[in-house]
């Protein structure tokens, strides 16, 4: 077999003049590694949402079953869980390795599913879903820098992939959800996605057990070196790091806003509760090409700032037709979600931002801790906000405002600066 081949080219002009210090070694073992961590991380990618949207769409199956079932609760769960678990992922990591890491991920999200269909209690319910998500924060993290580990010349392109697999983990779950409970039982729908995440850490299994009985060759020792050296930096400390906070954060608040308001703000403008679905799955499928299209192609533009410009100018043009035009909101779900190009352009800069994986892992893991914390503020200000004006003006406003924070911000982020290079 031979070595899996890239003829992608995903370095800004800078990044090219960077020293390539995490290229694969010529070793006869590292085809079928790499190989066996390509599997691995699609699977890992194919989990990371399974425990929230499996869920959402039966509850009416679930509260019948659960004594003080709350839906609510459920509900805040996993961007706040995403955020926690996230903030800790690369201490895991530096622990365990990023192979024993994602093995310790896929575990948690099958145990604390598979555990959920044997309860009756609520509180025993919400401690399982914790566990899941516990392993779905670590997964989100681990990804972009096991990528950039194994495949430094392949980072947009599989970077691509991991975002649409994110997709089709968020979407094929709730499709399926309501036709396996009517037959066979929630509990049977539940179980199914805890057999997926065992299926996925069996590759990791295999990983971790090479990389415990051989030195990695996959990382050269300039690259050690500079893994040794950023375990020494205060992430927190580097503008550009809280730069890429606000790009990913205000980008996941804006989502997770649509997500949870535009169906009931649609049915209050008139238009049916059916379409008002159709719309929403619109807004979240054409976000697929822009998924694939922003991770490839940003490294090769000399002014990638042009992304962050075009998704923010997207997002504000979205909301306001939503808001003055509501009847016309098959476009404004067309145009507002490629606004959203401004998440998988944020997971492609880490690495870019980065010279060595733990580099890109420590990043990682800040951006992601962070941000999540101002995805899950989204919904709830959105919310509050429409609330207490008693209508929605405040609330596309507010996201508004925020839209232009985050391009204010993308400008730093997408600078030619190096996490290392910020040492004192």
């Amino acid at each position: 077999m031979s070595e899996l081949p890239s003829s992608i080219n995903l370095e800004t002009p800078a990044a090219k003049a960077a020293p390539q210090t995490n290229k694969p070694a010529s070793n006869s073992t590292i085809p079928a590694r790499r190989t066996l961590v390509l599997v691995g991380l699609v699977l890992v990618s194919l989990n990371l949402r399974a425990a929230v949207t499996s869920l959402s769409a039966i509850y009416g199956f679930i509260e019948h079953d659960i004594s003080g079932f709350n839906a609510n609760i459920l509900g805040v769960l996993p961007l706040l869980s995403f955020a926690v678990f996230g903030s800790l992922t690369a201490s895991v990591s530096r622990r365990l390795g990023y192979e024993g890491a994602l093995l310790l991920s896929m575990l948690l999200v099958c145990a604390g599913i598979g555990l959920r269909t044997f309860t009756a209690s609520f509180p025993v319910f919400v401690a399982c879903s914790i566990l899941a998500l516990a392993g779905m924060g670590f997964g989100n993290v681990l990804v972009q820098p096991t990528i950039k580990k194994y495949f430094p010349d392949s980072v947009g392109g599989l970077t691509a992939t991991y975002a649409v697999m994110i997709a089709v983990s968020a979407g094929l779950p709730s499709a399926i959800a309501v036709p396996i409970s009517q037959s066979d039982g929630w509990r049977a729908n539940v179980a199914l996605w805890s057999l997926t995440a065992l299926i996925a850490a069996l590759p990791w299994v295999l990983q971790t057990i090479r990389t415990h009985h051989q030195s990695d060759a996959t990382v050269a020792k300039p690259q050690q070196k500079a893994q040794s050296a950023v375990k020494h930096i205060a992430v927190w400390k580097w503008p550009v790091a809280w730069s890429m906070v606000i790009l990913f954060g205000v980008s996941m608040m804006s989502m997770y806003a649509m997500l949870n308001w535009l169906p009931t703000y649609l049915i209050q403008n008139g238009i049916s509760a059916a379409n008002a679905g159709d719309m929403l799955f619109v807004y979240n499928i054409v976000g697929i090409a822009h998924s694939i299209l922003v991770p490839i192609y940003l490294g090769r533009m000399k002014k990638p700032y042009i992304v962050v410009a075009i998704g923010g100018v997207m997002q504000i043009v979205g909301y306001m037709g939503f808001l003055y035009m509501p009847g016309e909101s098959w476009v404004w779900a067309v145009v507002a979600a490629p606004g959203l190009m401004t998440i998988p352009a944020t997971f492609q800069l880490i690495n870019l931002r980065t010279r060595s994986v733990q580099g890109a892992a420590s990043l990682s893991s800040f951006t992601q801790g962070i941000g999540y914390v101002f995805a899950a503020a989204g919904p709830f200000f959105f919310g509050q906000l429409h609330r207490f004006t008693a209508g929605w003006h405040a609330s596309f406003w507010f996201l508004t405002v925020m839209a232009i924070i985050m391009m204010l911000a993308g400008g730093a982020a997408v600078r030619n600066k190096y996490l290392e290079d910020a040492q004192s």
